[in-house]
């Protein structure tokens, strides 16, 4: 009797271990499913190439194939990144820049002054909407005072900033930025945001390892950066020449005012109303242009050396036309669509299809890129906005004196167009536009846009 009183009080031992055992796998499985988090990065002006680059040489083994990511043109921090983060209610910016023209007031407004203050640099923009973002005292100083070793130490501190940040917050969705990559890249060169890079590998793979893999990360960039010598393009002695007069706000027919904000390849200029095309015909004529362009009546202009075309839009579909040669060098582009039937009898076709037969081009999406950069984009939209050639940049005199420029963005080609982005546990398209990026993620929740209530839908 005691035997059997033995047997079966083991075999309910043996049963209640395994249930405990079940309950604990269980427990644990629910909390590694609740602590499962998303680190999102932006690291500023990184450009596909030298991710895959780093890639080659067995760098970022944590991230799947990365996508292109296709920057909106001017290829510009505030535009690129105020249309990446559009999903999550971040609003359309002002302006190109910082320092930009106000319509309304005729008046410049911002500036490097307003890049030491919190409540004008970072309050009330898509900036609000990181986690971890490095102050506007920070941002505005340490990277340019003496670049470009306090460069470097800026991009370094921010990284430990931001791993600092994240391992103190609980969220599940992390999302961090660091601006210092992409003034690394302008002054310090390619060797010096690759040692940069390697560190953030290095950090990024650390986190996932004490997270058990419980963290998935996501990196990406808001435009490329091509590295290469560079000049200055005459624009303002070609406005001085046919009597255009730069200022600060507009007085009269003469009156244009240039932005000359970081050094860049692209530049944003406004005019009297009635007077674009003349403008727009003078800046297609300077050496280092590579087109100029202008809206009139919603329909975009383009005008370079080589010729003029315009570009139309009806609803999803897209038409360009050369008037005279071929500015955006799209004539067999047109041939291939022609031949695929994709362009109709008043020679407009489906925007995803220009996509494709561009994506992969000198100047990628540049159909869609260009009308909407004479058309959209910020509130106070550029008379005429100019793409530069590679090798040539516009902007701040000041910098000129105090920097070494090693390269720059700005412009619609390649080098200087395209970001990219990686994740940690999926795949992405071969190449994605900027306003696709985060339905791509799968649409991540931010905790900023929710305390600040921002929805799709508006």
């Amino acid at each position: 009797m005691n035997f059997q009183f033995q047997i079966r009080h083991t075999v309910l031992n043996l049963v209640l271990v395994c249930l405990g055992l079940l309950t604990f796998a269980s427990s644990t499985q629910a909390q590694f499913a609740q602590t499962h988090r998303h680190l999102i990065i932006c690291i500023d002006g990184v450009g596909y190439t030298i991710i895959e680059k780093m890639r080659a040489e067995g760098r970022f083994k944590l991230f799947h194939q990365p996508a292109q990511m296709i920057a909106p043109f001017p290829t510009l921090t505030d535009v690129s990144l105020s249309e990446i983060l559009r999903p999550t209610g971040a609003g359309e910016p002002a302006g190109y820049e910082d320092s930009y023209y106000d319509v309304a007031s005729n008046r410049m407004r911002g500036g490097i002054a307003d890049r030491f203050r919190q409540d004008r640099f970072i309050a009330g923009t898509y900036r609000d909407l990181f986690d971890y973002h490095p102050s506007a005292l920070k941002s505005g100083l340490m990277g340019y005072a003496a670049p470009p070793l306090s460069t470097y130490l800026a991009a370094v501190t921010d990284l430990a900033r931001l791993r600092q940040k994240f391992r103190a917050s609980s969220e599940p969705v992390f999302f961090g930025y660091t601006g210092a990559t992409d003034t690394l890249a302008h002054l310090g060169g390619e060797r010096l945001l690759r040692s940069f890079l390697a560190r953030l590998d290095d950090t990024l793979t650390e986190i996932v390892r004490e997270s058990e893999g419980n963290t998935e990360v996501t990196i990406f960039s808001d435009h490329g950066n091509l590295f290469m010598d560079y000049k200055r393009a005459p624009l303002k002695d070609a406005l001085k020449r046919a009597g255009f007069k730069r200022a600060n706000k507009l007085k009269d027919e003469r009156s244009v005012v240039l932005p000359q904000f970081g050094l860049v390849g692209s530049a944003v200029l406004w005019t009297k109303k009635g007077n674009e095309q003349r403008l727009a015909d003078v800046l297609a004529q300077v050496r280092g242009v590579d087109f100029a362009a202008y809206e009139q009546d919603g329909v975009v202009h383009v005008v370079n050396r080589t010729g003029q075309a315009v570009i139309e839009r009806r609803g999803g579909r897209f038409s360009y036309r050369a008037l005279t040669g071929d500015p955006l060098e799209l004539r067999e582009a047109v041939r291939a669509l022609t031949a695929q039937g994709k362009i109709d009898a008043d020679g407009f076709s489906a925007d995803m299809d220009w996509f494709a037969a561009t994506c992969a081009g000198a100047r990628p999406d540049v159909v869609r890129r260009v009308y909407a950069s004479a058309t959209q984009l910020v509130r106070n939209r550029a008379s005429v906005v100019v793409s530069l050639n590679d090798g040539y940049y516009t902007g701040s005199v000041l910098l000129d004196i105090v920097a070494f420029m090693q390269a720059t963005h700005g412009n619609i080609g390649r080098g200087q167009s395209l970001g990219f982005v990686m994740n940690s546990t999926h795949d992405l398209p071969a190449y994605l536009r900027a306003g696709d990026v985060w339905p791509a993620l799968g649409s991540p929740v931010i905790k900023k846009a929710t305390e600040r209530n921002l929805t799709k839908a508006q």
